[in-house]
């Protein structure tokens, strides 16, 4: 599934995959190339394509190098709030407060790039970007989604809107594709973890 979703790019890193047993419904880009796909969401994926757009995403930030960009950010960030704010009676929250709000908009940015980049990779990889915005609607479903005020707190834009993007950007016609694992490798990708 990686190598078919990374074929058409040069990765800065070499593309190392990990699947990790835990409930929670995850997956995430490490510094380095380090992709990490929790089992919980293998478990509530229904399709390989659903865990295909998950992927893509996830390999969108390696890409674009976001996991080193965001810990570097958030370190001066928090050294130059410090220095500007100084240290007085309720400083520790506005420092927090200040580096959610900055860091939730980065986070924002880097996670739409990551998207936008999933759905050019699952195009090139002749994959339908309709398993991802299924599986932005699971977890809308499941945990809710940030609107209003608090979607300047939350660090993903809203999954809603994620959805509808990702079914904007489909281009293989419905049912046309070739599927990205075979019934018995989806089953032993299920079953990686137990």
């Amino acid at each position: 599934m990686g190598e078919r979703l990374s074929a058409h790019i040069e990765l800065p890193y070499p593309l190392k995959l990990k699947v990790i047993r835990h409930p929670m419904v995850n997956a995430f880009a490490a510094p380095g190339g380090h992709v990490v796909v929790v089992s919980g969401l293998l478990d509530k994926a229904d399709s390989p394509e659903e865990v295909a757009g998950v992927l893509a995403h996830e390999i969108g930030h390696v890409y674009n190098r976001d996991p080193l960009r965001i810990t570097l950010r958030t370190a001066g960030s928090a050294g130059i709030l410090s220095m500007i704010l100084g240290d007085f009676a309720g400083g520790a929250l506005v420092l927090l407060v200040s580096q959610q709000l900055m860091q939730a908009s980065f986070s924002r940015e880097a996670e739409a790039g990551a998207d936008v980049f999933a759905f050019e990779a699952l195009r090139e990889a002749g994959l339908p970007t309709e398993g991802i915005a299924r599986f932005f609607e699971k977890l809308r479903d499941q945990y809710g989604d940030s609107e209003g005020a608090m979607e300047y707190l939350a660090s993903h834009p809203n999954l809603a809107s994620r959805a509808i993007a990702a079914r904007e950007a489909e281009s293989q016609a419905k049912g046309e594709f070739e599927p990205v694992l075979t019934e018995a490798e989806w089953d032993a990708l299920k079953a990686i973890c137990k």
